[in-house]
């Protein structure tokens, strides 16, 4: 049987956790996390910091693959990172299945984000301000190269979206272009 590599991207806050656990759980595939791999994260991160953690991440991801095994994988996936995740599907003959989440409402994505920090009472939880400086970082996807989901629809409508996108055979996606070359362990450049 042919594995199917899923991606999870958008910034915080949009909802790809909950999608990608639910996902794992019901499919009994494998979720890999960023928030495992980074551990604590250090006061004075930076690009280099994620660039590591996010190709160990993509490393486990294709050690699955190399075994035969569908994974999902759950991250920003700021946007050369998407690519490398591409070419790992790709080298190992995988399906490819890209998600993008997002939150079309602006206030509803602030007051989530905000009850959330508010919640869990944990510096490593991103804030509003933090995901807004994160923003200017995100790379748009291109219509027609993922599913979108947005997470002011409801969550069971998004979720029926999200299984039949990953497990339908007749899907239907355009390949992402690489406009640099891609080098493994440097996506913020």
């Amino acid at each position: 049987m042919q594995p199917t590599l899923v991606i999870f991207s958008g910034l915080p806050g949009s909802g790809k956790s909950t999608l990608a656990e639910r996902l794992a759980r019901e499919l009994r595939w494998p979720l890999l996390r960023i928030d495992d791999v980074a551990g604590n994260i250090p006061p004075a991160t930076d690009f280099h910091f994620w660039d590591e953690k996010i190709l160990v991440l993509l490393n486990i991801a294709e050690a699955q693959l190399e075994l035969g095994i569908s994974v999902i994988v759950d991250s920003v996936f700021m946007g050369a990172d998407r690519l490398h995740a591409q070419e790992i599907a790709q080298k190992h003959a995988a399906i490819f299945r890209p998600l993008y989440c997002y939150v079309s409402d602006e206030l509803l994505w602030e007051k989530r984000v905000t009850a959330r920090f508010d919640e869990l009472q944990n510096p490593q939880v991103a804030t509003w301000q933090r995901i807004q400086h994160q923003r200017q970082w995100f790379a748009s996807w291109q219509p027609g190269t993922a599913l979108f989901v947005d997470a002011a629809d409801p969550i069971e409508q998004n979720y029926a979206k999200v299984l039949g996108f990953v497990t339908s055979q007749d899907v239907a996606i355009e390949r992402l272009i690489v406009k640099t070359p891609l080098v493994k362990g440097q996506y913020h450049r």
